[in-house]
């Protein structure tokens, strides 16, 4: 019975047993409080959103969330790109995430897409800068970084003068991220690709690869 009101609520499916009950308390209740109380408060219908402790909000207003989202406490979340953030059905991202959509009064960043079933892990970074678009069923461990923007050199060959370029960063679905992975502006995953922990990713990976490294390499394909 609980199983399926969890399944009804969220679109989650867990397989619950009798000691389960103490830790879906503890561990599920006051997010799905506080996320009522966020849709309530913007009049907007609950979908099984659930929402940690003090999460600092940007422009939630364009923050748009699927059914059965999962947003960890002590993050900072920043609506402020063009086309908003949007997370579909049971997103997961995990506590102390930092997702910027812009820095100061610049041109805003252009958008952030997850796509369902994808889970962030803990403490990721995310600068939105170009487009964002992270397939379904993408899993990534802890301190995930992802930079899409680019600082560029003025006239003079400084690079501290806030000149940037922004291509975005494209991750397909099936994927496999290791933790502190991070990815740079202008590179696109393929689907089905597994980037082991620590790697550096400075170029576009093909579809089906195993990588890793500092920069990451193609070990292996499927």
């Amino acid at each position: 019975m609980i199983a399926k009101l969890v399944k009804l609520a969220t679109g989650r499916t867990y397989a619950i047993g009798p000691g389960d009950l103490g830790y879906m308390i503890a561990k599920g209740g006051w997010p799905t409080l506080r996320g009522l109380a966020w849709s309530a408060l913007r009049l907007r219908r609950w979908n099984g959103l659930m929402l940690g402790p003090n999460i600092q909000w940007v422009m939630a207003g364009r923050v748009r969330t699927g059914r059965g989202v999962l947003i960890g406490g002590m993050s900072y979340v920043d609506g402020s790109a063009r086309h908003g953030i949007v997370l579909a059905d049971r997103v997961t991202i995990r506590e102390h995430s930092w997702i910027q959509g812009r820095s100061g009064l610049n041109d805003p960043a252009e958008g952030l897409w997850i796509g369902e079933r994808s889970y962030i892990g803990p403490r990721a970074v995310i600068g939105i800068g170009g487009p964002i678009r992270i397939g379904a069923s993408v899993q990534a461990g802890a301190g995930l970084t992802i930079t899409a923007e680019a600082h560029a050199a003025d006239e003079s060959g400084s690079f501290v003068s806030g000149r940037t370029e922004r291509r975005g960063v494209t991750i397909g679905d099936h994927c496999w991220l290791g933790n502190n992975v991070s990815i740079l502006d202008g590179v696109e995953i393929g689907a089905d690709c597994v980037i082991g922990a620590n790697s550096l990713v400075t170029r576009s990976i093909p579809a089906g690869s195993v990588a890793f490294g500092v920069p990451a390499r193609v070990r292996h394909r499927t």
